[in-house]
């Protein structure tokens, strides 16, 4: 029984390790938040800088919920937010984003949707949230279609 115990710690452990590996590859953009549901009719894209403009925003998602969304604890001194909202539609789609590449100036993050069923009629507006490090350089969004 002990051989049994010993070996579920020792792989558990190691599988912990190998998920913070694949985390601190892709820490340049980091999902916060994902739902079907924001209030926002038209698609945009918000980068967000300031807690101000960050309330704002949830003050337009949780106008229909009851509890609202959590708000996410971030040091805008360090970082900003990035969110990619879809606007109206009625596919269950997700969007998504992405570090394409980045030059000298700018840092390319490119913009997909992820189906996450088949379309059911009713109206959605999907959006998510990212958080990425403070950086000077440009953003530049472009479209994976």
């Amino acid at each position: 029984m002990k051989y049994i115990i010993l070996f579920f710690f020792i792989v558990s452990c190691s599988a912990q390790k190998t998920s913070m590996k694949t985390s601190e590859n892709n820490e340049d953009l980091v999902l916060i938040l994902s739902d079907l549901h924001s209030n926002i009719a038209t698609p945009q894209i918000l980068v967000i800088e300031e807690v101000s403009s960050l309330r704002t925003f949830f003050a337009t998602v949780n106008k229909t919920r009851k509890p609202g969304l959590a708000f996410p604890k971030v040091d805008f001194s360090k970082e900003q937010i990035i969110i990619y909202a879809r606007g109206e539609n009625y596919s269950a789609t997700i969007p998504q984003l992405r570090i394409s590449n980045e030059d000298s100036s700018a840092v390319f993050v490119e913009c997909s949707i992820q189906e996450i069923g088949e379309d059911t009629g009713v109206i959605t507006s999907p959006f998510t949230m990212y958080r990425i490090k403070k950086i000077t350089k440009q953003l530049q969004f472009i479209s994976a279609d």
